[in-house]
């Protein structure tokens, strides 16, 4: 389980952790953003640093449904505490965690000051 924290602009935030070019872990801080289809935005001045592969141009598009034109890039996060595969894509502002990395996931957040926010995976699907 991930477990984070209701900011006091009212933000939903969440820990995520993503590998660099050279296998060493960095820590941010993002902002839970359900209108955000992608995996994890991140600002230039934080993904440089990470040397990741250029993937291509993507489109990234927000909760208003204001569409941004950016530049993706392959990358690694620790997630639910395993290693997955996903896209960052490149955008001023605060880091964003989308719904592409929340898809299979439950969130729960206590909406209050600080509330506790927290990201676990949903029980697997079993076949009758």
């Amino acid at each position: 389980m991930t477990t984070g924290r209701i900011n006091q602009d009212r933000e939903l935030i969440a820990p995520i952790r993503v590998l660099d070019a050279n296998g060493y872990v960095h820590r941010f801080e993002a902002v839970i953003d359900t209108g955000f289809d992608g995996d994890l935005s991140l600002p230039s001045n934080l993904l440089a640093p990470l040397g990741m592969p250029y993937s291509e141009p993507g489109e990234m598009v927000v909760a208003t449904g204001r569409v941004f034109d950016v530049i993706a890039y392959e990358g690694i996060a620790i997630w639910r505490g395993e290693r997955r595969p996903i896209r960052i894509l490149e955008a001023e502002g605060d880091p964003l965690i989308g719904i592409g990395l929340l898809w299979g996931s439950l969130l729960t957040a206590e909406i209050t000051d600080n509330g506790e926010v927290a990201i676990s995976p949903l029980p697997a699907e079993t076949g009758d």
